[in-house]
C-alpha cells in the first residue's frame, strides 16, 4: 500500500482504504479500480491523496481480460452464450477507454 496525491493517480489503480469526504461520507469504496472518470470527481471533491494497493497487485489489463474472455467462449455456438460474451467484451471494451 503506498498514499499516493490525486495529481499522481492512473487509471487501473486500485484503493487499498475508503477514500471519505471531511464529514465521512464514503466516496468510493476499498477494492475499487480508478478510472480517469473516477479520478476527476475524486479531484472535483478535493480529495488531496489516497491509499492504493500496489502496482503489482491491480489486476489483469482489459486487454488481458478480453483475450480470456475470447479464449473461454473459443468454439461457443450457443446465441445466449454469445449475447452474454458481447456484452462482457463491451464493458471491457469500455474500461479500456476509461484508461
Amino acid at each position: 500500500m503506498e498514499l499516493v496525491s490525486v495529481a499522481a493517480l492512473r487509471p487501473g489503480y486500485v484503493l487499498a482504504e475508503a477514500v471519505t469526504n471531511r464529514s465521512g461520507a464514503v466516496l468510493c469504496p476499498s477494492g475499487l479500480r480508478l478510472t480517469a472518470t473516477l479520478i476527476e470527481r475524486l479531484k472535483t471533491a478535493g480529495v488531496e491523496a489516497v491509499v492504493v494497493e500496489a502496482a503489482d497487485k491491480s489486476g489483469p489489463t482489459p486487454e488481458e481480460r478480453i483475450a480470456e474472455l475470447n479464449e473461454r467462449f473459443e468454439g461457443i455456438d450457443d446465441p445466449i452464450m454469445l449475447q452474454i460474451k458481447a456484452t462482457i467484451h463491451n464493458r471491457l471494451s469500455l474500461m479500456r477507454l476509461d484508461n
